[in-house]
């Protein structure tokens, strides 16, 4: 509620004491008199008491709503200092971190300030890590806001980072910043980023593959840093990426070994006291040196309160402790609650609790083996089912063979798990060590060639899926219908899924009949690249250079999400300066001086790549004239054409795209620039 209304509504801290004023009044009127109606609206206000401070706490770490915030500077400073507060990403060719800002310089006054900083450096060092946490940083120039999506349905990426509290980025060149020293703001995130990055060591320099080495640190440690495209795919595509991430089925793979221990001796209450103590310890520390993350907070958390609960023999509900860990949680980071690995994690979890024994009884197996199988069968099943709309919401995709693949890598992945901590425990004893690294090693590479092979089965991943909000929660009313149906057997139940079913078909049918009518074209915002679609009914045209067309990651996070939006499960891609096939329905005609004009439902776009050499016999009637590749080109030159606006695309450098606006504007000729605009879209 906050994110919607709360920013214009600065009573939090009011509103909060109002309410518990008149809970307080209420309570004590109700031990009074008894009323069963008075009891009732102590419990409603109780609510409205909660509500209240949820507000109060989300307000309170909202970080831009500080007046000594960076968005809440009149002028940009020239210099700032701050410390390294996060852990530092290695990837190839930058290495990337947060910065907390201290101080600003501003018209030659230092003052203080608030703020964090995403802030990139190229790997240009010989040492692995320019800086490390709790390096204090003097930086030259200003952080600039983080820009937000310039392409249709592009994700989101700058209310990602300010659901951390980031608003600012930064890349920096080496002589752009000093280090002023090393001053750790917390000692216990310090030390677990040093041990994890010394565990990290320790797995490069005894799983030699790249490849697997990337597999294990994630596996173990949740570092993701180094791991391959082409086996991270694999593993989305098969519906095991849960592997990878640090999170509650690890932790819960290490509390069950605990566990077995716990059910199988007898001990008495001091005794239980200490084998918990020693449990917690051990759980916490394993948290200690994988960050700390929201998902292993949330299972730590949840494991502890289920420890705590037997050791004082009481029944505890899973339920609670869920509702429990997440207001923990929450109280600490309301923003949590965006978090994508956070609603998949607890999501899963609820599934695994409420689904998983329907499911499991639906089959009595007296083989052990099998029934384990089974077993891991429907917690798979459980856990996809529950999360299925959320992943297609968020992902726009399902994977077919997650089913089979939990089934197989889950237990490879266990073993492979429990062989790297012991591995990493006992890498100062010879020989040990070494058959231990090797099992490790082995299941890993078993794991990564059972989903690169299972991703590579027919239909093995479905994409394209795309699906509203309203359309997510009709799902998951669906979802909860048929389960109550199922449970308590009531038609009522059946009648209202039946009418669910009958909406989600009669929104899917408006939609399809909008998509068969759509026509437009779209200029995409890309950074270095040009590409265009004309999109008609459910089929798209994408014009795209040899940039864009080889680099995958480019088109799906910038125009892979749109043309699914529209319809499009793929497009037909059509090289910039290659005459396309006729069923295309794009006419192309490059000209002698190599640009090229593109015909297209009665739209005429010239692309401008090349200086112009010729000249139309009479005034060309064009929509748009696009330049691009920072052609040298002088504006007159354009005036032999009769145009609606010019066209600057994301190939263009900086630099050629303000000098082209300035000469541009001189000539009051209209100009788009898609890195400042966005996309340019025009419905026909």
């Amino acid at each position: 509620m906050y994110t919607t209304i709360g920013e214009g509504f600065r009573f939090a801290p009011e509103v909060f004491t109002f309410f518990i004023a008149l809970f307080l009044g209420l309570y004590f009127y109700s031990r009074n008199y008894r009323s069963a109606e008075i009891n009732t609206w102590v419990g409603i206000v109780g609510l409205f008491c909660f509500a209240a401070a949820g507000f109060w706490v989300t307000e309170l770490r909202t970080p831009h709503l500080q007046s000594d915030h960076l968005s809440n500077l009149n002028q940009k400073p020239a210099y700032y200092t701050g410390i390294v507060n996060d852990y530092v990403i290695q990837k190839p060719g930058y290495q990337r971190t947060v910065l907390a800002v201290d101080k600003v310089l501003v018209n030659g006054n230092w003052q203080k300030a608030i703020g964090q900083v995403q802030v990139t450096v190229p790997h240009d060092t010989p040492d692995d890590y320019t800086f490390t946490y709790g390096d204090k940083l003097l930086i030259k120039g200003s952080p600039l806001p983080v820009q937000g999506p310039l392409n249709p349905e592009q994700f989101n990426y700058k209310a990602y980072l300010q659901q951390k509290g980031i608003y600012h980025r930064q890349n920096l060149q080496v002589h752009q910043f000093t280090k002023l020293g090393n001053d750790p703001p917390n000692l216990l995130l310090y030390l677990s980023i040093q041990i994890r990055r010394y565990l990290e060591e320790t797995i490069k320099e005894n799983v030699l593959n790249r490849r697997e080495a990337g597999i294990s640190t994630a596996l173990i440690l949740g570092v993701k840093d180094d791991l391959d495209n082409d086996v991270r795919d694999s593993y989305a595509a098969t519906g095991t990426m849960h592997v990878l991430a640090v999170s509650g089925m690890h932790v819960g793979l290490i509390f069950g070994v605990f566990l077995l221990l716990f059910k199988s001796i007898n001990l008495n209450k001091s005794q239980r006291l200490v084998f918990v103590i020693i449990v917690l310890t051990l759980l916490w520390l394993y948290a200690f040196v994988t960050g700390l993350s929201a998902s292993v907070l949330r299972a730590v958390l949840m494991f502890s309160l289920v420890m705590i609960a037997m050791v004082w023999s009481r029944r505890h509900n899973i339920y609670n402790t869920l509702a429990i860990v997440a207001f923990l949680l929450l109280f600490y980071d309301p923003y949590f609650l965006f978090d994508v690995g956070f609603q998949l994690s607890f999501l899963a979890v609820l599934g695994i609790v409420a689904i998983h024994p329907g499911i499991y009884s639906l089959l009595d197996i007296n083989n052990r083996l099998l029934d384990k199988v089974w077993e891991l069968f429907s917690i798979a099943v459980a856990a996809q089912l529950i999360t299925l709309p959320l992943g297609i919401y968020y992902f726009h995709q399902f994977p077919v063979y997650f089913w089979l693949a939990n089934i197989v890598v889950v237990p490879v992945s266990t073993f492979g798990l429990y062989a790297g901590l012991l591995a990493l425990v006992l890498h100062w004893v010879p020989y040990l060590s070494d058959l231990l690294f090797a099992l490790h090693f082995g299941s890993i590479w078993l794991m990564n060639e059972i989903n690169l092979l299972l991703s590579t089965f027919p239909n093995a991943l479905i994409n394209g899926l795309d699906i509203s909000v309203l359309q997510s929660w009709l799902l998951y009313s669906l979802m909860a219908l048929f389960t109550l149906f199922l449970v308590r057997k009531k038609l009522k139940y059946l009648a209202f899924a039946t009418l669910i079913v009958g909406v989600l078909s009669v929104h899917q049918i408006l939609e399809m009949i909008d998509q068969q009518n759509q026509k437009l074209i779209t200029i995409y915002s890309l950074r270095g690249s040009t590409g265009m679609a004309f999109i008609q009914n459910q089929h798209a045209v994408l014009v795209a250079d040899s940039l864009l067309a080889a680099d995958k990651q480019n088109y799906s996070f910038n125009i892979q999400a749109h043309l699914w939006d529209l319809g499009v499960s793929a497009p037909t891609v059509k090289l910039v300066g290659e005459n396309p096939a006729n069923s295309t329905g794009v006419i192309s005609k490059i000209l002698p001086d190599g640009n090229e004009l593109l015909v297209w439902e009665g739209k005429k776009i010239l692309l401008i790549w090349k200086p112009l050499k010729v000249q139309p016999l009479t005034t060309m009637e064009l929509d748009y004239i696009v330049l691009g590749q920072n052609v040298r080109l002088k504006p007159e030159a354009l005036l032999t054409f009769n145009f609606k606006t010019i066209v600057l695309d994301g190939s263009n450098k900086p630099w050629y795209v303000e000098r082209m606006k300035a000469e541009l504007s001189k000539k009051n000729i209209p100009v788009y620039d898609v890195a400042t605009s966005g996309a340019l879209v025009q419905q026909l």
